[in-house]
């Protein structure tokens, strides 16, 4: 009988954070791609695989994952730890400010993104030879296209992205012919 009741207000919770609209935490994929990810439907407790899709923008929810209870949170980032490594996911807050140790060198957040834009351009070189994966950069492509920066600077990302497509490591600088 005590399982019943457990049971009961479980589900009373779920609905209740359901009906209010507000989810325990949601995820965004970051690429422009498509990418699949598995996640505990919360009615049945069986696994369920979504497409995400479309611009990674926070309005478009094609491009969500919204996670409803703690059990479900677990499995889904056990299950789709690849894509937190290699940057295709991360999670949606309205403010990021707990940086957490040990994260992935591939994450990184919007507002982190357009800081290191409008710091020195070896800040950004730097920063952008620490990806491992060419999704983080190509968020820095797009946000650099659209606060309008320089020609150097949109060149220079476009190059690192190629390198890490290519699977070539960063040149620590580029090399100048003497004669």
């Amino acid at each position: 009988m005590e399982r019943q009741t457990a049971v009961d207000t479980f589900e009373r919770e779920l609905y209740a954070a359901m009906s209010e609209g507000k989810p325990l935490k949601r995820y965004i994929k970051t690429i422009l791609g498509k990418v699949y990810v598995t996640t505990l439907n919360p009615f049945d407790g069986k696994p369920q695989a979504i497409e995400l899709y479309g611009k990674p923008k926070p309005r478009n929810s094609r491009a969500i994952v919204e996670v409803w209870t703690s059990k479900e949170d677990v499995f889904f980032q056990r299950i789709n730890a690849e894509h937190f490594k290699a940057g295709n996911l991360r999670r949606l807050e309205e403010k990021e400010t707990v940086k957490d140790v040990g994260k992935s060198p591939n994450e990184i957040s919007d507002d982190e993104i357009e800081e290191i834009l409008n710091k020195p351009f070896l800040a950004l070189k730097n920063r952008l030879n620490k990806f491992t994966a060419p999704a983080p950069v190509y968020r820095f492509l797009l946000k650099a296209e659209e606060m309008e920066k320089s020609e150097k600077i949109v060149n220079s990302i476009k190059a690192r992205m190629a390198e890490l497509e290519l699977g070539v490591p960063p040149s620590d600088e580029e090399e100048v012919e003497t004669e």
